[in-house]
Order: structure tokens, then sequence, then C-alpha cells
């Protein structure tokens, strides 16, 4: 009761490892269902914000404060939870690195 202290969020630090890693292709999460909503792209983090483009469109902009990324197992993707700036929507994403080749 009280040991542990509740993580409100993965620090700025920790994110900007993720600035600049190229994009494969990016699914959202909703319930059971995951949609793609975008291929071919990048990552950009700020000390504000997270945004994801493809295809030369903003597919994801989430606020830095409370956002929740972690990378996945494989360490080819990550896994993003943050509510979406423009909507206020909390979203859920997963994002696939593009081969380095």
């Amino acid at each position: 009761m009280g040991f542990f202290k509740r993580n409100k969020g993965t620090p700025l630090k920790e994110l900007e490892r993720y600035h600049g890693k190229r994009v494969s292709y990016v699914v959202e999460r909703e319930g059971a269902e995951e949609n793609v909503i975008g291929r071919t792209g990048g990552i950009s983090v700020d000390s504000e914000k997270l945004v994801v483009v493809c295809d030369g469109h903003e597919v994801f902009r989430c606020s830095t404060d409370g956002i929740v990324c972690a990378e996945l197992m494989s360490h080819n993707g990550a896994d993003i939870k943050g509510k979406d700036m423009t909507t206020g929507k909390l979203r859920h994403i997963v994002v696939h690195y593009a081969n380095k080749r």
C-alpha cells in the first residue's frame, strides 16, 4: 500500500529514442480489432508531442505528457498509447519499423 509509485507515462528521455525511426506500417487497435492506418513514414518527437506521419499525412499526434510507449519484444516496433491532440480520444497504436537494408 504505497510501496510502488504509479508511473504517469514514459519519460521524455526514453521517448526521444523513437525520434527519426522509419516506419513500415502503423496499426490502430480498437478493442479486438486492428486496422492499418498508414504505411511508409516516420516518427517525430519533441518536448511537447509525438507525431507519426505516413505517406505524407499525419496519422497520430499525441502529447508527450502521459503517453505510454514501449518497444515490442522483437525490437522491430513500438506500442504507443496516448490521448490524441486533435480529437481528445485515447488511442492505441502499434508502429512497425522499416528494415534498414
